[in-house]
């Protein structure tokens, strides 16, 4: 998203006024004060493609870089329960993920459903989609979902939700609300105008024609893969299964490469060396999420091509000659890469949706978490990331890198988070009161007023009187979903010591400066020193 331009000017204000009225519930993030594991999750199966729920923490060799690290922490999760050894063996991170139901451990699953409509016409789609309710029907009552749609830029239908309904009613209206196929299209087009082309020296009409589609492509293309970075931001703070499933027909890794060598009449044309490729944003990708642990599973809708069942109007650059089988390689590599490498599956080129879906469902059910301490990780960088089990013929799934993310970019994220999102943190309560905007200058002046009770923060007593820190995060987003930076201010708060376990009102006072607009202010207030949380927020209008 663009960012609105939003100055902020904080100032501390005095310890008075009443606090307000609490704000109406919204779910809740659970807590996650600080990563003090890496966790891997570990998919292992047979040559059948069954789970294998025998192994050990002996069986697993983990190696980080070059060096082999002991796990310190190993689990099994056998559909969405932790059963081996037993929770007591299971990494602090993974023990504050779970909840308990009776005498069962559960590990709750998150989900963003992601549909990518470029390159998908109807019929594809709705099949592909008709299979991703019936595995939307097979989450538990406490998994979450989010639902996005891609159609030359992303729309969100359904926040963050434990509602099956609400989750299955945003997939169907993805069938009512227009047909998509903005890539699709572009290659039908650019296609047509080649072959009614006729065949010239390089950089002809052909090329030419070439060359304007991979600018058109590679730019929506662009736009997706940032926008598919920005929602890996919003599932960052759930606690439990991360996962992240991309439906889409698929795109290209280098956007008009094929196209080219299709004008040049099956050679590579002089353009291809100037056409961009996409691997620097999917590596980016991969490793911000392996750095947050999360996993991708991918579905080509697209299906079997050619004789296998796909008309040639839904893939027609598939279908061509002599660069059929490049354009659907091209296409696929993307998808491929973000599974493997995130340790998921990709489901390519089969029309059995609903076999591969029950396959990604088990996968987030059934498998190994492995737990290696941080502080005996000496590497800050991105580091590979190897699993390995003494089982013959036994097919190891797992995330293939890592980096550990400093706390403070994790705090940052989960105050972004309740930005892109309607979820909030509850740790802590946190009250908002805006006094009505005024001109000043170009600009307008927003005061606002932060409140929190006392003893939600940790004071520390000073002779007579005690002191505590928060940090304070501050941003906006308007009626368009463009969102500010975040602002982040270290405030200081001093009572008298009797009083510091009081309820006492604590105001922290803020000046923001904006344009005329509907916006929607959020405050973060994290205690210094518990890494405790609150949200809140409030509506806008300037005018």
């Amino acid at each position: 998203m663009r960012s609105t331009r939003l100055a902020t000017l904080l100032i501390l204000g005095a310890a008075a006024a009443l606090a307000q009225e609490p704000a109406p519930s919204l779910p809740s993030f659970s807590e996650r004060v600080e990563v003090r594991v890496l966790d891997l999750d570990v998919d292992v199966t047979d040559s059948k493609g069954q789970p294998v729920t025998d192994l050990k923490r002996e069986d697993f060799k983990v190696k980080i870089g070059k060096k082999t690290v002991p796990i310190d922490y190993f689990a099994r999760v056998d559909q969405g329960t932790i059963h081996a050894p037993d929770l007591s063996s299971a990494s602090p991170d993974q023990v504050l993920a779970t909840y308990r139901k009776g005498d069962e451990v559960f590990v709750p699953r998150n989900f963003i459903l992601y549909v990518d409509l470029g390159f998908l016409s109807p019929g594809v789609r709705n099949r592909s989609l008709e299979a991703l309710r019936d595995f939307v029907t097979r989450l538990g009552p406490d998994d979450a979902a989010r639902v996005v749609v891609f159609d030359r830029s992303p729309k969100v239908l359904a926040d963050w939700t434990t509602s099956k309904e609400t989750v299955l009613s945003a997939l169907s209206s993805i069938e009512s609300k227009g047909v998509g196929m903005s890539r699709l299209q572009a290659e039908r087009q650019a296609l047509s105008l080649i072959d009614s082309s006729p065949r010239g020296r390089r950089g002809g009409t052909r090329t030419q024609i070439a060359r304007q589609y991979g600018e058109e492509v590679g730019q929506e293309i662009e736009r997706m893969l940032a926008s598919m970075e920005q929602e890996l931001v919003t599932l960052t703070p759930l606690n439990g299964k991360r996962s992240f499933l991309f439906l889409s027909g698929g795109f290209e890794y280098q956007p008009g490469f094929v196209m080219s060598q299709y004008a040049g009449g099956g050679a590579a044309s002089l353009i291809a060396f100037n056409i961009r490729n996409v691997s620097g944003a999917v590596g980016a990708l991969i490793k911000r999420a392996n750095a947050d642990e999360i996993t991708f599973y991918t579905v080509d809708a697209l299906g079997l091509t050619g004789e296998g069942g796909s008309a040639s109007n839904d893939d027609p650059l598939g279908n061509r000659p002599l660069v059929g089988f490049q354009a659907r390689q091209d296409r696929q590599s993307g998808l491929q890469e973000l599974a493997v490498e995130t340790g998921g599956l990709a489901l390519l080129n089969t029309n059995d949706f609903d076999r591969g879906l029950s396959r990604v469902y088990q996968a987030v059910s059934t498998y190994y978490t492995l737990g290696m301490t941080l502080a005996k990780l000496d590497s800050t960088s991105y580091e590979d990331v190897r699993v390995a089990v003494n089982r013959p013929g036994a097919v190891v799934r797992a995330r293939r890198g890592f980096q550990a993310r400093p706390e403070a970019d994790l705090v940052r994220d989960r105050a972004l988070a309740t930005m892109e999102t309607d979820l909030s943190y509850r740790a802590i309560p946190v009250t908002l009161q805006m006094a009505p905007p005024t001109p000043d200058k170009k600009l307008y002046s927003l005061p606002i007023t932060v409140t929190i009770p006392a003893s939600a923060l940790t004071f520390t007593p000073e002779g007579e009187r005690a002191s505590a820190r928060a940090d304070i995060f501050i941003g906006s987003v308007d009626d368009k979903g463009r969102r500010s930076d975040i602002t982040r201010q270290e405030a200081t708060f001093q009572l008298p010591a009797d009083e510091a376990a009081g309820n006492a009102p604590l105001q922290f006072n803020a000046r923001l400066m904006t344009k005329k607009g509907n916006y929607r202010i959020v405050v973060n207030v994290r205690d210094s020193a518990t890494g405790k949380m609150g949200t809140a927020r409030a509506n806008v209008r300037v005018e």
